[in-house]
Formats: structure tokens, C-alpha cells, sequence
């Protein structure tokens, strides 16, 4: 059978308690593995929980911690633990790549793994074959620079390392419905969603990188932390398609997209 590169992955983080639940979104997680099969050589996580003023790399470390960074949720959710290892020369295989288009990056081997790497992909692999790392996003800097980090990041993929970003394309936790069913959006939320899927579908790369311009951007998306992976899983891909949707809460969104 013919193997293909894998191709950039944006997921959905969203709520922690995600991590031990069975829920249509946890199946869909579950179900991507097979999509590789044993083609994957190590994954690379930009994760929206990772904020620094430039990019740093974690998972040089051979076996990285996770942290339990969220308050007030369940007891068992404190003692789940992930046996992910990391990876020395395959941080070294990022950090060339990112020189080669003139970004500088730093290592950090003492930051562990926060609950966007883990939450998710956890689910997917909950015994990895192969090392996981994590690459921070820098909120200061624009889209567009997001969007060119992810460009640089490209290559990766004919290397079989798989790029995964990890957000949530509406993430305003102070208009979330705690009563409001599963799978059923508020109308603002939906809107949002619907303008970022056209653009999606129609190639234009141009709308997503100014979130505040499309209808209730600036709702949808007060601060630019959990959107901002997007646009790097965007710049790798060059385009995406929507491989999944969904909501939870009524505001946020479980959308996923593929190269």
C-alpha cells in the first residue's frame, strides 16, 4: 500500500474532562490512528496552552512530565498520567528545520507537557510508539507570523512527523452555555464557524488570518491563544479540509481539520 505524508491536524481541545469521557468527539480522536497506520515516526504539538514571547521546543527530554494545569474538575482527572517519550534527535530535526527559514528557536527540556498535548492525544495513542514534542505559540507575534511558522515547519511531514495544533477555533469562556445541548451551537458561535469553514473550503487564506473581520470574531475569538495554532497547521498545509464537527457548551467549537 502506497504511504502518503502525514498530513498537518488541527484538533479541538476542548474541556479537560474530554480525557475520560466516551462522547462522539473522544470516537472521532480514537478513530485517527488507523488514518496512518505505522507511518507516523514522531508527532510535533502546538499547543494554545503554551504561551512565550518566541518559539520554544519541549520533548528533548526522553521521557517528558505532563501537567494536570486546570483547577477545579474531577479527582481522577489529577491522577491520569501519559507514558509519552520524547525525543533528543528529533528536536534537533525541528530546531534545523525552523533555521533553514530564519526562525530561531530555544529548548526548553523541563516544560512539561501541558493538557492541549495530552488531553487529545492521549486519546489517540495512550501508549505512543514514538516521541512526542511541544512547540509553543507566541501570542505577541501576528498571524501571519503563525502562519510562516507553520510554513517553515512543512518539511516535516516528508520525515513522517505528523503536526498537530491544538485549540479551539471559538474559545470565549465567559458566553459558554452550560445547559445547552451536545452538538447544538449558539447563533453568534455558529456564524463564526460557518465564515471560517467558507473560507476554508474556497482556499483563502487571507480571512483567517484577520478572525476579528468575520461575523462575531472579536466574540468568538477575545484573545488569539487558541486560534492561533490554526493558522500554523494552516501555513503547513497550504490548504485544509473539515474533517470533523461539533460543539460543546453551546460556544465551542470541536471542529477539525486535515491537509
Amino acid at each position: 500500500m502506497e504511504r502518503f505524508p502525514p498530513a498537518p491536524l488541527f484538533l479541538s481541545h476542548g474541556a479537560p474532562t474530554l480525557a475520560v469521557e466516551d462522547c462522539r468527539v473522544t470516537r472521532f480522536w480514537k478513530s485517527l490512528p488507523a488514518r496512518w497506520g505505522d507511518g507516523i515516526k514522531g508527532v510535533v504539538c502546538v499547543s494554545a496552552h503554551w504561551m512565550t514571547e518566541g518559539p520554544m521546543l519541549a520533548g528533548g527530554h526522553p521521557r517528558p512530565a505532563i501537567q494536570h494545569d486546570f483547577y477545579g474538575f474531577p479527582a481522577d482527572l489529577y491522577r491520569l498520567s501519559w507514558p509519552v517519550s520524547g525525543s533528543a534527535e528529533l528536536a534537533g530535526q525541528v530546531v534545523s528545520v525552523l533555521e533553514d527559514a530564519g526562525i530561531a528557536v530555544e529548548e526548553d527540556r523541563d516544560w512539561s507537557f501541558d493538557h492541549g498535548v495530552w488531553v487529545p492525544l492521549r486519546t489517540l495513542w495512550p501508549e505512543p510508539a514514538f516521541p512526542i514534542l511541544q512547540l509553543s505559540i507566541c501570542p505577541r507575534r501576528d498571524p501571519a507570523w503563525h502562519w510562516a511558522l507553520g510554513r517553515a515547519l512543512a518539511p516535516l511531514a516528508q520525515r513522517g512527523i505528523l503536526l498537530v495544533g491544538s485549540g479551539g477555533i471559538t474559545h470565549n469562556l465567559g458566553d459558554v452555555e452550560w445547559s445547552a445541548p451536545e452538538d447544538v451551537p449558539a447563533g453568534w458561535a455558529a456564524a463564526f464557524m460557518q465564515a471560517v469553514d467558507a473560507a476554508i473550503e474556497q482556499g483563502e487564506s487571507a480571512p483567517l488570518l484577520k478572525p476579528g473581520s468575520l461575523p462575531f470574531g472579536r466574540r468568538a475569538v477575545p484573545t488569539p491563544d487558541h486560534y492561533l495554532p490554526l493558522l500554523v497547521v494552516l501555513g503547513a498545509a497550504g490548504r485544509l479540509r473539515r474533517i470533523y464537527s461539533g460543539w460543546m457548551l453551546g460556544t465551542l467549537a470541536l471542529h477539525a481539520y486535515s491537509g
